[in-house]
C-alpha cells in the first residue's frame, strides 16, 4: 500500500452511510486507521468490532488524528457539526450531505479543503458511481475504492449528479416489479431476482463499454425489430408514455438537490 494510502481516515457522523464507507473501504484492503467520532456510540462500537477502527471521545479527537474527514451527518447537523472544531492546513473534509455548499464547508473548515460527494449503498460493494466537486486527487484516490469517481468543476453539475443517486434508489423499485412479474408468470424467486439483477447488470456493462456519444439506448434499436417481443413491450410503453413520469421524477429530483444550502 502506498505511504498516502496509510494515513488516518476520521469519520464524523457514524450512521448508516458510514458503515456502508467502512465496509467499502475494508474490502477493498484498505487497513489505514479508521477514527470513528462518538455521537453514535453503538454504530462506532460495531464498526471498531467488526473492521478494527477506533471509536473516540470526541469530535475534536477525530479532527486531531485525522488527514482526511468524512463528515456523513444528516444535513441539518453538518455545518454545526464542523464549525468550532479546530482544523488545519492540508487537512481535507470530504462531505457527503446535501444542503451545503462548498464555499459554506470551506469557511466552517477553514484552512482545510473541502469537497462534496453523494456516495450510495453500493459503495459497501465497491461499485458505486460517486460524483465529487471539486476535482481533488487525494479525494479522488480515496474514493476509487469504492466504485467509480466522476469529478464534477462546479455545484450545478453536481446537484444533477446528486440527482441520479435517486435514480439508483428508483432502479430497485422497477427491478422488485419485474421480479414479482417474473415469479408470477412461473419462474422460480432465485431465478426471477438473479435474472432481473443481472439483465440490469449486463446492460449497464454494455452501456458503459461503448462510446459515451453514442444514443444509450442503442441496444434497444439495434435488436427490438418490428414484431419481435421487445418491440410489443416498447409498444405497450410508447402508448402509455411511460417514461414522462421517469423524467418528471428527475426533474424533481434536480430541483430537491438544487434546493439551496442549509442555514448558515
Amino acid at each position: 500500500m502506498a505511504e498516502t494510502d496509510s494515513r488516518p481516515l476520521g469519520i464524523i457522523g457514524v450512521g448508516g452511510l458510514a458503515g456502508v464507507l467502512v465496509e467499502g473501504f475494508r474490502r477493498a484492503g484498505d487497513r489505514r486507521p479508521i477514527l470513528l467520532s462518538p455521537r453514535n456510540a453503538d454504530q462506532a462500537r460495531r464498526l471498531a468490532e467488526r473492521f478494527g477502527c477506533a471509536a473516540l471521545s470526541t469530535n475534536q479527537a477525530v479532527v486531531d488524528g485525522a488527514a482526511i474527514v468524512l463528515v456523513t451527518t444528516p444535513p441539518a447537523a453538518t455545518l454545526a457539526a464542523i464549525r468550532g472544531l479546530a482544523w488545519r492546513k492540508g487537512q481535507l473534509l470530504i462531505c457527503a450531505a446535501m444542503d451545503v455548499t462548498v464555499p459554506l464547508l470551506a469557511e466552517a473548515a477553514a484552512p482545510a479543503v473541502a469537497v462534496r460527494i453523494m456516495p450510495s449503498a453500493s459503495a459497501a460493494v465497491n461499485a458505486d458511481a460517486i460524483p465529487l466537486c471539486p476535482p481533488n486527487a487525494d479525494a479522488r484516490a480515496l474514493l476509487a475504492q469504492l466504485g467509480t469517481v466522476f469529478e464534477l468543476a462546479d455545484e450545478r453539475g453536481f446537484a444533477a449528479a446528486t440527482a441520479l443517486a435517486a435514480y439508483h434508489l428508483w432502479l430497485y423499485a422497477l427491478m422488485d416489479t419485474m421480479a414479482v412479474a417474473s415469479e408470477a408468470a412461473g419462474l422460480p424467486r432465485e431465478a426471477a431476482v438473479g435474472l432481473v439483477a443481472s439483465q440490469t447488470r449486463a446492460a449497464a456493462t454494455l452501456a458503459l463499454s461503448a462510446p459515451p456519444q453514442a444514443p444509450v439506448r442503442a441496444p434497444l434499436d439495434l435488436h427490438g425489430k418490428p414484431g419481435s417481443m421487445t418491440a410489443q413491450g416498447m409498444a405497450v410503453l410508447d402508448a402509455a408514455d411511460a417514461f414522462a413520469p421517469w423524467r418528471a421524477a428527475a426533474a424533481a429530483a434536480v430541483r430537491r438537490a438544487r434546493g439551496g444550502a442549509a442555514p448558515a
